[in-house]
């Protein structure tokens, strides 16, 4: 497990390191943002993540597209003022409204892939990240089904992998032994971690009436992903940590 940890470790920061690499291009995205090293992602990435939300929408069939969530580091809500979004190069840009809830959508632009545009929020990447958001419609809002949380980790998983060096994406496929890397994360060894807005006490996947307990540590749950005796309309129940002076 140290491997594998380690492998997504090195992936994560030379993707991190892709984006915020010297040039002309990266140099000008930064200056009119007015913030130095920028949470920002390749739109040609974005836009591959977008092909695999259409390719593989059978896992989340009722979510009717794909959008991004701009999180805390460590999942947890924003506080203050709303980051803005853009998509932007030296000759391109296109404003992405962010909503109340802190989503945003990312259209298809033959304009911002010819520009090879680059997303851009107006925080800091040591501050937030931008992750996949894929929820059902109708899912009370303790629940996450496993179809939307693997669809989630695919495109993850893509935009990953066209943002980071081939040496990278290379250690992990080896670490891996497949190419597909979410379904690495399969039993209770090789469990995908899965961060929510608020502390948790519990976690509990369940289908029909059959149940089973994750581990959880603060706003994180362990999920064997893609073991596949649980369907995709599989069900994890959470139950949070009540606010300090919460009635009991």
């Amino acid at each position: 497990m140290r491997s594998t940890l380690l492998a997504l470790s090195l992936l994560s920061a030379a993707a991190c390191a892709q984006d915020v690499e010297p040039g002309a291009h990266r140099e000008g995205v930064v200056h009119v943002n007015a913030i130095k090293n920028p949470e920002m992602h390749s739109y040609r990435a974005i836009a591959a993540g977008l092909d695999t939300f259409d390719a593989q929408h059978a896992l989340a069939p009722a979510v009717p597209q794909l959008r991004f969530a701009v999180r805390k580091r460590g999942g947890a809500l924003l506080e203050g003022d709303l980051p803005t979004a853009k998509l932007a190069a030296d000759a391109f840009t296109l404003a992405l409204p962010v909503g109340a809830d802190a989503l945003f959508d990312v259209p298809r632009s033959q304009p911002a892939w010819d520009a090879d545009a680059e997303v851009v929020l107006s925080r800091k990447r040591k501050e937030v990240r931008v992750w996949p958001y894929v929820r059902t419609p109708g899912l009370a809002d303790n629940q996450r089904r496993l179809g939307d949380l693997r669809l989630e980790c695919q495109v993850f998983v893509t935009v990953a992998k066209k943002e980071a060096p081939f040496w990278a994406v290379a250690l992990a496929n080896t670490v891996f032994l497949t190419g597909d890397w979410c379904s690495f994360f399969k039993d209770q060894d090789r469990t995908w971690s899965v961060n929510v807005e608020s502390p948790l006490a519990s976690a509990m996947l369940r289908e029909g009436e059959r149940t089973l307990p994750l581990k959880v540590k603060g706003r994180q749950f362990e999920l064997p992903l893609y073991d596949a005796s649980w369907g995709n309309d599989a069900v994890v129940d959470l139950a949070f940590v009540a606010p300090e002076g919460a009635a009991p």
